[in-house]
Formats: structure tokens, C-alpha cells, sequence
């Protein structure tokens, strides 16, 4: 048997073990990479936010069951508790006045007006609403997932240009030194190459930072462990031609037919409607038969009858049910055209948006050629050779640099934009008309 204390030191020599093999698994990472094709289908399949809302169809299928179910019989039996004259508990029989204290009833409740059918129906449409809302969930976490993996592409490929060029930049410093040293460069020039130095790993930081909330997001997406980092080797490539894309009319009555969002407005639309019917249907107040038994006693005979019991409808009449279903109707068509004008509009926009970035993307190929970012890079590459000679200066040097980084910077993120752009659409459609 270990004493208090042998425990307390055991357990904590256990937790600090454990703390100990949590740092370690920390700096052990796994690399995943990572293919749209192979994240979606993963996405599908793990997502837990998907996982969660599937059950809410399965509670209201089983609310839908319920509701098909009819009331339960309700049973009643008395006798007496003490017999004075036999002086027995539960003895029902009175040898005086030869009688049994025995009354059975059996009554069923009866909904009227078709209440029961109304009930089930509405039930039926909240099946219909939960899945739009598990359609319009997987809609909008799937756009997520794409526009995460394209950031991260995206910054991944800007980290390394940022790399690239502190490589030339520490470089460059380190014969700018020997040359000042030599008395064949000036001391300004070093400050300037070391603070055009400090700035570009400013920004590699920055672009560490995205990589880091990307991945983060992607996890939670896709369900990977903390310690699972991701490389995205590209993006799948579309085509520019505006006769590969589908025309705005197409994409618009997609919509208007698939939207999860618009179809869920539609399904409320509905629901009020059968909600009317089932308070008319409430207005009429139910209905209880019963069957009753009573036994022999010392004034009747055995006692068989039968009988129904239903409230008046005198003073509620289920008017103001009534009345706010109704208003629940009005509204819901408000909602329908509201719904409607938004999805008009978010597809106006994301279409517009997916032709300005494909005629701009177009423009830098045509002005450019298709070999602007190999470009870019040789122009840096003769940069660093030119200064190392001497043939060009220092600020032209740091000119040069600047328009490497933007020029790469500018073309990524058209790139991006692009691919983002069509997952807008796709997602503004309700289903993915550009593959």
C-alpha cells in the first residue's frame, strides 16, 4: 500500500512523463499532401459538422414516426382499500349488503378534423427542412475547404519566393561587406541590403502566420491531429475560354433550382401552410370514448355502459393559433422573395467576379506571355549578377527586388482569385457546373 504522499509524487511523476511525451509528439509533425480531390473526399466522410447535422434528420424522421403513432388507451380500475365489514384491505365483496366494490374503465382519446394526419404532415416537412439544412451546411463548408487549401497554396508558394530572395539578399550582403571592406562600397549600402532584408522576412513571417491559420482550419475541416502540417503542390487548372464556362443564365436557373438556402426558404413556405391546417384542425376540440364496468351493489346491478366526453368550444376556439398562422404564412412568403433577391444577386456578383478575373488573367497572358513568372524569376537572377558586377547600382538593385516580390505576389494571387472565383460560382449555384 503507498502513503498519501508515495501516491502524490507517483502521479506527478506521471503527468510530468506525460507532459514530457506531449512536447516530443509536438515536434514530431506529419506531413500530408494535400489534393482537392483527396480532401474532399476525406472532408465527406470525417467532417464532424457534417456528422452532427445528418442527426437532425435522423431526429426528425423519428419525430415523424412518433407523430404517426396514435394516443394510447387509458386504462382506470378502483376497489376499496379497507373493508370494514371484513376488515381486510382490497377486499372488495360486503357479505351485508352482498355487493362487490369493482369499476373498470377503458376510454381512447379521438382526434377530430383530421388533427392526426395534419400532425404527421408537418413532421413530414421538417424531414424536407433538415435536409436543405444539412445540403446548405455542406455547401458552404465545402467552399471553405476550397478556398483554405487555395490560400494555403498561396501563401505556401509566396513563402517560398520570400525564401528565395532572402537567399539572394543575405548573398548579395555578404559581398557587399567584402567590397566595403576593400573600400569599394559604401557603408550605406550594407544598412540598406540588411534592412531590405529585415522586410522581407517581415513578410515571410506574415506569410508563416497564414500558412499556420490555414492549416488550422483545414484540420478542424478535414479532421487531421495538431501536429499534421500540409503541402499543396498546385491548384487543378481551368480554362480561360469563355465558351468552356456556363452563361449566367444557366448559372442563375441552377440556383433557383438547387440552392439549398432558397429551397429551405421555399419548404417554410410549406411548413405555415401546413401549420394552418393543423390548428383548424387544433379548433376542434378531441374526443374521449371510454367503455365502463362498475359491479354489483347494494342499489344497481352490474353496470355496463359506454361513453364520450369532449370539451365545448365556447370560449377557445383555437382563433389566435389560427390567427398567427396565418401571419407565419404571410411571412414566410416575404421571406421567399427576400430569398430569392439574394440568390438573383449573389449570382450576379460571383459571375461578374469569375469574368473579371478570367479576362485579367487572360490580358497578363496575352501582354506577357505564358512564361511571365519564369520571367520574373531570370530577371532576379541577372539582378544578382549584374550588382555582384557592378554593371548596375544599388537602388536599382532594391528596385529590382521590389518588382520580383510584387510581380510574384500579383501573379499568385490572380491565380488564386480565379480558382476562387469559380468556387464562388459553384457555390452560388448549388452545384458544381465548373469542374
Amino acid at each position: 500500500m503507498k502513503t498519501p504522499f508515495q501516491l502524490f509524487i507517483f502521479l506527478l511523476l506521471l503527468s510530468l512523463s506525460q507532459f514530457s511525451l506531449g512536447a516530443n509528439t509536438i515536434l514530431a509533425m506529419d506531413t500530408v499532401n494535400l489534393t482537392l480531390s483527396g480532401a474532399e473526399q476525406r472532408f465527406v466522410t470525417k467532417n464532424l459538422t457534417l456528422l452532427i447535422n445528418q442527426f437532425n434528420i435522423d431526429i426528425a424522421k423519428d419525430n415523424l414516426l412518433q407523430a404517426k403513432l396514435w394516443y394510447n388507451p387509458n386504462l382506470n380500475y378502483g376497489t376499496t382499500l379497507y373493508n370494514v365489514e371484513t376488515h381486510r384491505f382490497f377486499s372488495d365483496y360486503y357479505p351485508t349488503s352482498q355487493f362487490s366494490d369493482e369499476n373498470f374503465q377503458i376510454q381512447q382519446l379521438v382526434t377530430l378534423a383530421g388533427r392526426h394526419q395534419a400532425t404527421w404532415n408537418l413532421a413530414d416537412v421538417s424531414v424536407k427542412q433538415a435536409r436543405y439544412q444539412l445540403a446548405d451546411i455542406l455547401r458552404n463548408l465545402k467552399y471553405e475547404l476550397h478556398t483554405d487549401i487555395s490560400d494555403l497554396y498561396y501563401n505556401q508558394q509566396l513563402l517560398k519566393v520570400y525564401l528565395t530572395e532572402e537567399k539572394a539578399i543575405e548573398h548579395m550582403l555578404l559581398v557587399t561587406k567584402a567590397l566595403y571592406e576593400k573600400g569599394n562600397a559604401a557603408g550605406n549600402e550594407v544598412i540598406q541590403l540588411q534592412a531590405q532584408l529585415q522586410d522581407v522576412v517581415t513578410q515571410e513571417i506574415a506569410s508563416r502566420q497564414s500558412i499556420i491559420n490555414d492549416e488550422q482550419d483545414l484540420k478542424i475541416l478535414l479532421v487531421y491531429p495538431p501536429t499534421t502540417t500540409f503541402v499543396v503542390s498546385e491548384l487543378p487548372q481551368v480554362s480561360l475560354d469563355s465558351n468552356q464556362l456556363p452563361s449566367f443564365k444557366t448559372v442563375i436557373d441552377t440556383a433557383i433550382k438547387n440552392r439549398p438556402d432558397l429551397l429551405l426558404a421555399l419548404a417554410g413556405d410549406e411548413y405555415a401552410k401546413k401549420n394552418l391546417k393543423l390548428q383548424y384542425a387544433t379548433s376542434l376540440p378531441d374526443l374521449t370514448i371510454g367503455v365502463q364496468y362498475s359491479g354489483v351493489n347494494a342499489s344497481a346491478a352490474a353496470y355496463t355502459g359506454i361513453y364520450g366526453t369532449m370539451d365545448l368550444p365556447i370560449f377557445n376556439r383555437n382563433q389566435w393559433n389560427i390567427q398567427a398562422a396565418k401571419d407565419g404564412i404571410a411571412q414566410s412568403l416575404v421571406a421567399d422573395t427576400l430569398a430569392l433577391i439574394t440568390v438573383r444577386n449573389q449570382v450576379f456578383t460571383a459571375y461578374t467576379q469569375l469574368n473579371l478575373y478570367r479576362l485579367q488573367l487572360n490580358s497578363v497572358n496575352k501582354s506577357y506571355g505564358p512564361n511571365y513568372s519564369q520571367d520574373l524569376d531570370e530577371m532576379m537572377k541577372n539582378a544578382t549578377t549584374n550588382y555582384e558586377k557592378r554593371l548596375i547600382n544599388l537602388l536599382t538593385l532594391l528596385s529590382l527586388v521590389n518588382t520580383y516580390i510584387d510581380g510574384k505576389t500579383n501573379w499568385l494571387n490572380l491565380q488564386v482569385q480565379y480558382f476562387n472565383s469559380i468556387k464562388n460560382v459553384n457555390l452560388n449555384a448549388g452545384l458544381e457546373l465548373i469542374k
